[in-house]
């Protein structure tokens, strides 16, 4: 009779046959299923276009997962739409931002402040001419803004004349005030940023012989707006040196009376009475002190 032993070795055997003959046909039957794909695959491949287009009526197998309810409101995006914003600068055929009736090529023009010199015409007498030197080569940033015919030569030649000066000597040095230097159709300026800080406003530049021909007619010549100069000086003076005097006054006032409070700190007053003074009709009486000038009233019964 078999042990016990015996027994359960048989059985380990029996069991790892019968494994072996399972692994054996599970290999198997993943061999028919990978040939059965292969030959469907090529098969559609053969059958054309018409094979690779999914029906719709058709269940797909993952139809049944869904997503998690933080992840059902989503946005779907059609890329075939959207357009290239150019991370927030402004495309090349993006006119929206452009002032009204200016293209982008001209916005570009003012933004790099170039001056674009107008073709000459074939006859020489029609050409602009320098009003010093009789040049065709005149600066056409001076013609366009102040219609100024003059060439660089001779702007720099004669800075007494074609010097540019800014909105704060117009108005220190000849006088002149903001709404008359606002006009452009009065006084032509040409405008620069700021050299200070960029966030500041436009600095705003002029053309010195205009300037002075302007003030000049205003004031009635040099010797007018020399006088006129003078008169604001002397009532400039006049204005500070009454402030000093009425701040001048002030002081004195308040030493005097520190003065006094001190002196009655440091040594008590008694008053000195004067004679009685009686008003017979009110029947009051009134004394007064002699050296601080306090008055009492005193009734009299």
């Amino acid at each position: 009779m078999p042990t016990l032993q015996e027994e359960q070795l048989a059985r380990i055997e029996e069991n790892r046959a019968k494994a072996r003959e399972r692994l054996a046909a599970r290999a198997e039957a993943k061999a028919k299923e990978a040939a059965n794909k292969d030959a469907e695959a090529v098969k559609a491949g053969s059958s054309g276009l018409e094979q690779n287009v999914r029906d719709a009526s058709k269940k797909r197998p993952y139809d049944s997962i869904k997503p998690a309810k933080k992840f059902t409101n989503y946005i779907e995006y059609d890329f075939s739409k959207i357009k290239d914003s150019k991370g927030g600068f402004m495309p090349d055929d993006d006119t929206s931002g452009l002032p009204n009736g200016m293209t982008l090529e001209e916005w570009k023009q003012k933004q790099q402040r170039i001056v674009i010199e107008p073709q000459r015409a074939i006859n020489p007498e029609d050409n602009p001419k320098c009003f010093e030197c009789k040049s065709f080569d005149i600066d056409f940033e001076f013609f366009k803004v102040f219609r100024c015919t003059v060439c660089r030569a001779c702007k720099a030649k004669f800075p007494e004349k074609y010097s540019l000066l800014t909105k704060t000597e117009c108005r220190e040095d000849y006088l002149l005030t903001d709404p008359e230097l606002r006009d452009k159709e009065l006084m032509p300026h040409l405008e620069r940023p700021n050299p200070h800080k960029t966030t500041y406003n436009n600095m705003m530049l002029y053309l010195r012989y205009q300037v002075e021909e302007f003030a000049f007619k205003k004031w009635g010549g040099e010797e007018g707006l020399d006088n006129e100069f003078e008169r604001r000086v002397s009532l400039r003076k006049e204005k500070k040196d009454r402030k000093f005097a009425d701040k001048l006054k002030q002081m004195r006032k308040r030493t005097r009376t520190e003065t006094w409070n001190k002196r009655l700190d440091r040594v008590e007053h008694r008053h000195n009475w004067g004679p009685e003074a009686r008003l017979a009709d009110k029947g009051i009486a009134i004394r007064k002190c002699t050296e601080c000038g306090m008055e009492t009233e005193e009734i009299i019964f």
